[in-house]
């Protein structure tokens, strides 16, 4: 079968070799003409409807785990580039989202799965819609930040409360009644989230955490895992403004902090309704904390003064918070 792609695994384990000039518009032709697929493969439906775009394609240059490509600035393709072993969370986590009609996320055109030797289903590549004049989550709550510190002119918005509601809504999609535990996105921080042009918050990204093990990446886990991850992103966004910005005030960077979780908090409640564990909000906030330390100190030392930085301020580690 004449494919546009070869998806196999490489020496270093990494799947999906691309082929030809535009591998990620002939990956679109592919689907939108409801070719077959060979046995391994398999698409993942979405929302949107079939659709053919013009072969126009270019990287997205940044920093990140996998390829991305934008095709007639309609559709990201996304190839995994890391090696694929199940179980995944991707799948899962999509599908279920789909169903449900969570639609703070970009449109889902389709994932392509491959299946791993052991018999799990992998997300190879997929496809979902251009988020127009998206800004990332670390470039917009930066700004939010630095606009309600007096730091920049701007109008301010109450993100903090948008962005629990839209957790909340997630984690609702994402729930098994049966035991309280939730499909967590396993990943979650400001740099997860999209604002597009409109101002509408879009979540993206539900590999979860390539730290852990596949098993830990797939287990379903209390709503307070992903909460307490972004109310630690939401504090570390405080601790980045008084690194570029060291005239500002401790306390001020500290009640901005305090006033952001709150909002967020009141507004997951009030949607989620009796899914959060508040026990479970600390520890889980320390655990991040540790292993953004420990993730710092392997791949990424300039990122260090950030975990420091919260745990002096729990006078965990001595100096001024």
């Amino acid at each position: 079968m004449d494919l546009p792609f070869t998806v196999e695994p490489a020496a270093d384990g990494a799947l999906l070799h691309r082929r030809g000039p535009t591998p990620s518009s002939a990956l679109l032709a592919h689907w939108a003409d409801g070719a077959a697929l060979p046995d391994g493969l398999r698409w993942a439906p979405g929302t949107h409807a079939v659709e053919r775009l013009g072969p126009t394609e270019r990287v997205i240059d940044v920093d990140q785990t996998n390829h991305s490509v934008i095709v007639d600035d309609r559709v990201v393709v996304k190839w995994t580039t890391t090696p694929l072993v199940g179980p995944h969370p991707g799948p899962e986590r999509v599908r279920r989202l789909v169903e449900a009609g969570f639609e703070a996320m970009p449109a889902v055109w389709f994932q392509l799965e491959w299946r791993t030797p052991d018999g799990d289903w992998v997300p190879a590549a997929s496809a979902v819609d251009l988020v127009p004049g998206a800004s990332d989550g670390w470039t917009w709550c930066l700004r939010e930040a630095r606009i309600d510190l007096g730091l920049v002119d701007g109008p301010s918005r109450p993100f903090a409360s948008e962005l629990g509601l839209v957790t909340a809504r997630m984690h609702r999609a994402l729930a098994d009644p049966a035991d309280g535990l939730v499909a967590t996105h396993g990943d979650y921080h400001v740099g997860q989230v999209l604002r597009a042009e409109s101002d509408a918050l879009y979540v993206i990204d539900f590999d979860g955490n390539p730290t852990l093990t596949p098993a830990e990446r797939v287990a379903h886990r209390p709503a307070a895992y992903d909460v307490a991850g972004m109310l630690v992103s939401l504090e570390n966004i405080g601790h980045v403004v008084r690194r570029y910005d060291p005239d500002v005030p401790e306390s001020a960077v500290i009640a901005w902090t305090d006033r952001v979780h709150s909002e967020f908090l009141e507004s997951y409640r009030r949607e989620a309704g009796d899914l959060l564990e508040e026990a479970l909000l600390a520890p889980y906030v320390d655990e991040q904390i540790d292993r953004e330390l420990a993730y710092a100190a392997q791949f990424l030392p300039a990122w260090s003064y950030v975990p420091e930085a919260a745990l002096r301020r729990r006078g965990r580690i001595p100096g001024e918070a």
